[in-house]
């Protein structure tokens, strides 16, 4: 029997941290040129390794991908540089994660994922059971084809600490029907993710569509902060569509910024709720709106801090400007 004193430090290291327990195996995306790929082509075996080109689009994550059995548990290791998708990626397996090689950080993690063309949403997820941590996805460029960072239509998947950014141009900003995540599967899970940019202007977007489909949302979101940039009162950080079935959506410890020059009219398009519900703990709040839902909708919007009776603000969850006078 091999005894962990026996191991190269790094794997005994790489044993005890492992992100995705009893992983079964595991690949590596790298880029040509960089660090990473110098060090794990000395350490990993030819046909576990995946290299995007120094320019220009990669299909690396793509073969990473084809190699992984749905199923297994199998995981794929992302480096700390710019990966470039010139079409959509589908991630149509089961139980095969992909993890990002860096530590905690809300923002601008190293692993990215960006594209060089147009085409509707960058990253789908139709498999059901992955987990996507240490990410940054960056979406837009100027196109008003590209209306979604991140699909889920897949059932009980798990974002962690990702950085899904969008629009990061001002054409997919003023896009109507762009919704940076639109969510059509059940049982998602976020947490310690930052979703939105604060350097772009938005009008007509929403940063989380919740969709009809047959299995309703159920989503939690843990630990996340929402912004925007708005110079328009029509957009929304969450939208929700006619037909939402019965579920909750659950928000624990979540903030949602609108730093922009325009208040949002409302914070929630409600449209959908109804049988389903949205819940807010007491440490959720929102700045930069008028309001958080339409009045027709308040009855099924639920924040954890109802008590303040004589405070409407406080009421409505609406962060207010400290009166120091």
């Amino acid at each position: 029997m091999i005894k962990e004193r026996n191991l190269d430090p790094s794997l005994k290291s790489k044993i005890k941290t492992d992100f995705i327990p009893g992983a079964a195996e595991k690949f590596y995306i790298v880029k040509d040129g960089a660090q990473s790929k110098t060090y794990w082509d000395a350490r990993v075996p030819g046909d576990r390794i995946y290299a995007s080109p120094s320019s220009g689009a990669s299909t690396a994550l793509a073969s990473a991908l084809a190699a992984m059995t749905t199923g297994r548990n199998d995981v794929a290791y992302l480096s700390p540089d710019s990966h470039t998708l010139g079409a959509g990626l589908t991630w149509n397996k089961n139980m095969c994660h992909l993890i990002g090689a860096f530590g905690p950080a809300f923002q601008n993690q190293r692993p990215r994922i960006g594209h060089n063309a147009n085409f509707a949403s960058l990253l789908t997820v139709s498999g059901q059971g992955n987990t996507f941590a240490n990410l940054y996805l960056q979406h837009g460029r100027g196109n008003a084809t590209n209306l979604n960072a991140l699909t889920v239509s897949g059932n009980r998947n798990s974002f962690i600490n990702c950085h899904i950014a969008g629009p990061l141009h001002a054409t997919e900003g003023a896009t109507a029907g762009y919704d940076l995540i639109r969510l059509a599967a059940a049982e998602t899970y976020f947490k310690d993710c930052f979703i939105g940019i604060d350097t772009t202007a938005a009008s007509t977007i929403s940063l989380v569509e919740f969709g009809a489909q047959a299995e309703p949302p159920r989503a939690i979101f843990e630990n996340c902060i929402f912004v925007m940039k708005a110079d328009g009162a029509g957009a929304f950080f969450l939208k929700t569509l006619a037909g939402l079935g019965a579920c909750a959506i659950i928000f624990k410890n979540c903030s949602f910024f609108n730093i922009g020059g325009t208040a949002l009219t409302l914070g929630i398009d409600g449209t959908g709720l109804g049988n389903g519900k949205m819940f807010f703990d007491i440490n959720c709040h929102f700045a930069g709106v008028t309001d958080i839902v339409a009045a027709a909708k308040e009855s099924v919007v639920f924040c954890g801090h109802g008590g303040y009776v004589s405070a409407d603000l406080l009421n409505n969850m609406i962060a207010t400007n400290p009166d120091v006078s």
